[in-house]
């Protein structure tokens, strides 16, 4: 398919939710017979690399990206930030570290507090709203004693449990959390289950 034919599909695809996206597709420098994606908005600026690819994954079609984007490189850059600066975890090292920064976590009662931000006990103040990032945890982490590089840690373990924002945190990794059992507790009442999560 023609470059800048694959660039206006992928727009329209991703519009919505980044009114500011540019794309840029070009044959990838390393292997010329694959193409490089270039995805660049400012709301990349507040999330991993990590977080970038995972929303942008799931809003192109998984039928189009078989068809179109398999072998392609992705790269998601704020404005300004260029290739190299784009720091990715090692899976391996997440792996193994992985029941280490849980305990950790746990130990400072992270999960609880986290759970009170986003789901108040008995309604006792306002909730806090999911931004699609880790603007709640963030602090509360490092409230908590922990440093900054070692959040990058802490969250890419999030991350691979399913944790990709504040919201996803007691959704899919504090499984026993107030905020996940008012979300079942609305389906199973054939309700509409709150929804705090907003867009970055």
């Amino acid at each position: 398919m023609d470059l800048r034919q694959l660039e206006s599909d992928i727009l329209a695809f991703v519009r919505e939710s980044y009114p500011e996206m540019q794309i840029r597709a070009e044959q990838w420098p390393e292997d010329p017979a694959r193409t490089a994606l270039y995805f660049i908005n400012p709301k990349f600026a507040l999330i991993y690399p990590a977080q970038r690819y995972h929303y942008l994954q799931h809003l192109i079609p998984a039928e189009y990206q078989e068809k179109y984007l398999a072998g392609s490189v992705w790269f998601e850059l704020a404005p300004g930030e260029q290739v190299q600066d784009l720091r990715y975890p090692d899976e391996e090292h997440i792996a193994d570290i992985t029941s280490d920064v849980m305990k950790c976590v746990s130990a400072a009662g992270f999960f609880e507090a986290l759970d009170d931000a986003i789901c108040p006990p008995d309604g006792s103040g306002p909730s806090a709203i999911c931004w699609g990032d880790y603007r709640t945890s963030r602090p509360l982490l490092l409230g908590s004693g922990f440093t900054e590089p070692e959040l990058f840690d802490v969250f890419h373990v999030l991350m691979a449990q399913g944790g990709y924002c504040d919201c996803e945190i007691l959704y899919n990794v504090a499984k026993e959390s107030r905020f996940a059992a008012e979300y079942w507790r609305a389906r199973a009442e054939g309700q509409r289950p709150g929804n705090h999560h907003q867009d970055v």
